[in-house]
């Protein structure tokens, strides 16, 4: 209730000189839109359908310092970034679901941005947003294709592993991927697991190591325990990767060994 009255204070001191609907909004067409965040959990007593009314969006147009609206060289009202800002964090502050979920802030941003600049606001929006394990935010967007489904998702940039059953992320883990300085960068794509192995030894151009579980998924490429490593994630990757393969702990590859199948989808991307 008090994480409520405060988000909702946050939206009245953001939006408390929207009130009044810009005349010059209005002669432009300035449309509404409603966000509507019916298939996602919110929390008590908020409604599913946030309305963007022409107040709103008047409000978010850009000024010139003498307080009217700015335009373009095409003579179009245009976004003040600051104010989408502020109307963003204050939209997260209501609809974040601490630990599940999370308004994907720069998606909205651009929306109400290019919306804004066309003029052609849609009548209902349903808003991005991503799935929250823990401190990782899970972008959601890149692996759209894959909802509702059950695959491995290598984020490199990320450097982490999300398994997901059934597109619910039940296993969240740091990794190390292919030194790219050396270019021995992990192959991206959709691929399968084709084999799982206990107590392999890697051998390739000048290296040869043991893993625990072995579970290649595009010729000799695979995720694997790395034993020699001390840690995972950040920017390791970037000097001291691997050979192309994706490293993990060894807890958390035996607990992806023991949950992944022969024929399980791993995506690997950027």
């Amino acid at each position: 209730m008090k994480r409520l009255l405060l988000s909702l204070s946050a939206v009245v001191l953001v939006f408390a000189a929207s009130l009044l609907i810009s005349e010059e909004a209005m002669a432009q067409n300035i449309a509404s839109t409603i966000y509507d965040f019916s298939s996602y959990p919110i929390a008590d007593g908020l409604s599913a359908q946030y309305y963007v009314n022409q107040a709103v969006i008047g409000n978010l147009l850009a000024k010139n310092p003498d307080g009217t609206l700015a335009v373009d060289s095409s003579g179009l009202f245009y976004a003040d970034s600051n104010a989408v800002n502020n109307f963003v964090s204050a939209l997260a502050l209501l609809y974040d679901v601490p630990g599940k979920l999370a308004l994907d802030q720069d998606a909205e941003r651009n929306y109400l941005t290019s919306l804004i600049k066309s003029g052609a606001m849609e009548a209902s929006h349903k808003p991005a947003m991503n799935s929250v394990v823990g401190d990782t935010v899970i972008d959601v967007t890149a692996a759209a294709q894959f909802e509702g489904q059950t695959y491995v998702d290598v984020n490199i940039s990320q450097q982490k592993l999300i398994y997901f059953v059934n597109g619910v992320p039940v296993l969240v883990s740091d990794l190390v991927t292919g030194n790219s300085s050396r270019h021995h960068d992990t192959p991206r794509g959709i691929f399968q697991i084709y084999n799982k192995q206990r107590g392999r030894t890697l051998k390739g151009d000048g290296y040869s190591a043991y893993v625990n579980y072995w579970m290649p998924f595009t010729g000799n490429y695979g995720l694997h325990d790395a034993t020699w490593r001390s840690s995972f994630g950040g920017e390791i990757y970037k000097t001291n990767g691997s050979h192309g393969c994706v490293n993990m702990p060894k807890s958390m590859a035996e607990a992806l060994y023991n949950m992944v199948s022969v024929g399980t989808v791993v995506y690997v991307h950027d």
